[in-house]
């Protein structure tokens, strides 16, 4: 609770009066209020950013290493039950279904801070004091799906080690494809964040500009989305990095290793019990909208699929763009993957060992690339240079797997894959964080959700599209069609990112300032 300055009507000093930071978020007439409380609140949400973000790698850290450091050991499992590449493919393909199925309602259950979820396992956890009557300040959707997903991937582990069959392998995954999302919610939970320091700041800025002052100190903290996004990608890329590289030092066994995971997930788990909630999040959703005016706990959504699809308004036709580059990126990583394992064993003999140091070295790579090169390019070309960086990563990303995959020196491999990969993260980078800054913070959860799924819709047609091609045009021909998905991103993010989603970021913060 922080101490606010009533205003003065009769030109007197006013008492002090203890409110709510959710209340002075949500204050109409705050311009007229103490700039030095405002001031203080806007510290305050960049403490809660810093020590939130810091908070979300450290949990998705653990989360994720948990889980690679048994990948080396899958393959030997499933041959171990007699899963062939039927049982395989079809247990990835139900595993996409669900996930489609389960980003959307996990990043719509997420936006949901009044939902019984929220008020129940969501307010476990670190939270603020609140003087709304009736309001639970702990409340959080966010928190209530990533414990969700923290059990989950407990269950999922549970399963596999207590049940050694085929059986097994089944009910192992529909737990963590259903409802661990943590990832997705970590993103729309960071966006929150930012978006209450961009609030706060710009209504700083209309107050200091009324009462002809330039106290640039109140206005210095600037939210940087695509640092933040790095700072989380960085802790996958760096999770990525871990697992297979004690997996391979250590050769566990895959039992061992499940009891690793589960205790890496376990601690996951505690500190999501003490990331800080966003400084708006206890009344937002309700008691109306800090950052718009629709409120999902109504149904009433810009970010729906439905509404989407029918390009009324300036942000559902971003997102509808942001959705076609979503959905096309997947598809060609999932029709790549069809022929690279068997490429590289081909050229290569890849064997396990072969494939945990690759693995290592794109987790490594992957990590520079959100956590220090995308920002850095963001902070050189600016926003209006965003385009040319992310048609030049379509150009990387097509040209660089062609040369991976008919190359027979495996440094020009390693070396077309640091090129790969650092604009993949790039590419990621801005487009997290440009989605974020378009959907205000009570359907941000809901857009990243629809995004991932779309993903996973990728995944369940792209394995089978890649094959579909091989088999019927040559086993090169999927190369051919990924080149040919990157040249269709190239020109379509050529035309339309600054029309449609530059040009719906500009007419929002217009509106804002008005």
């Amino acid at each position: 609770m922080c101490q606010l300055t009533s205003c003065p009507l009769d030109g007197k000093s006013p008492p002090v009066q203890k409110v709510t930071n959710d209340e002075y978020l949500n204050r109409n007439d705050g311009k007229n209020c103490s700039a030095s409380a405002a001031s203080s609140t806007l510290h305050l949400a960049q403490e809660t950013l810093d020590r939130g973000t810091l908070l979300a790698c450290l949990s998705l850290l653990l989360l994720i290493t948990g889980m690679s450091i048994t990948f080396p050991q899958m393959q030997s499992r499933r041959d171990e039950l007699g899963c062939n590449s039927l049982c395989y493919g079809t247990i990835t393909s139900a595993r996409s279904a669900l996930s489609l199925v389960g980003t959307a309602v996990v990043g719509r259950l997420s936006d949901r801070n009044g939902s019984f979820l929220a008020r129940t396992i969501g307010s476990l956890g670190k939270g603020r004091k609140s003087a709304i009557i009736g309001v639970n300040a702990n409340a959080s959707g966010r928190r209530a799906c990533l414990y969700l997903g923290t059990i989950a991937s407990l269950l999922g582990l549970a399963l596999a080690v207590s049940m050694n069959s085929p059986r097994g392998l089944w009910l192992s995954m529909i737990p963590g494809a259903l409802l661990q999302h943590n990832f997705e919610v970590y993103k729309a939970l960071l966006s929150e964040y930012h978006n209450d320091i961009e609030h706060l700041g710009k209504r700083i800025k209309d107050n200091n500009a009324e009462e002809n002052m330039a106290n640039d100190s109140d206005v210095a903290l600037v939210s940087n989305r695509s640092g933040s996004v790095g700072k989380l990608g960085m802790s996958v890329g760096v999770s990525f990095m871990i697992g297979p590289m004690i997996a391979a030092l250590a050769s566990p066994t895959f039992q061992i290793a499940s009891y690793f995971a589960i205790l890496c997930t376990l601690a996951s788990g505690l500190l999501v019990a003490i990331v800080p909630l966003p400084i708006g999040c206890a009344s937002e959703h309700e008691c109306g909208s800090v950052h718009g005016k629709n409120n999902p706990e109504n149904g009433k959504t810009e970010f729906s699929l439905m509404n989407m699809l029918k390009l009324k308004t300036s942000k559902s036709r971003a997102a509808m763009f942001f959705l076609v580059i979503r959905l096309n990126m997947a598809l060609a990583f999932h029709i790549f993957n069809t022929i690279w394992p068997a490429s590289l064993k081909k050229r290569f003999k890849f064997g396990p060992s072969d494939h945990a140091r690759f693995m290592s070295f794109i987790g490594l790579t992957y990590a520079f690339s959100q956590g220090f090169m995308a920002k850095r390019i963001v902070q050189i070309w600016g926003k209006e240079g965003k385009v040319h960086v992310i048609v030049l990563c379509c150009a990387v990303l097509g040209t660089g797997r062609y040369i991976a995959y008919n190359t027979e020196s495996l440094i020009v491999i390693y070396t077309a894959f640091l090129f790969i990969i650092n604009a993949l993260g790039t590419m990621n980078t801005i487009i997290t964080a440009d989605t974020g800054a378009m959907a205000p913070s009570n359907e941000v959860g809901g857009l990243f959700g629809i995004l991932e799924a779309s993903q996973s819709a990728a995944g369940m047609v792209g394995p089978f599209l890649g094959g579909l091609i091989s088999h019927y045009l040559g086993e090169d021909a999927p190369l051919i069609a990924v080149v040919g998905v990157y040249g269709f991103l190239f020109t379509f993010i050529s035309w339309g990112y600054e029309r449609f989603v530059l040009s719906s970021s500009n007419e929002e913060e217009g509106k804002k300032l008005i």
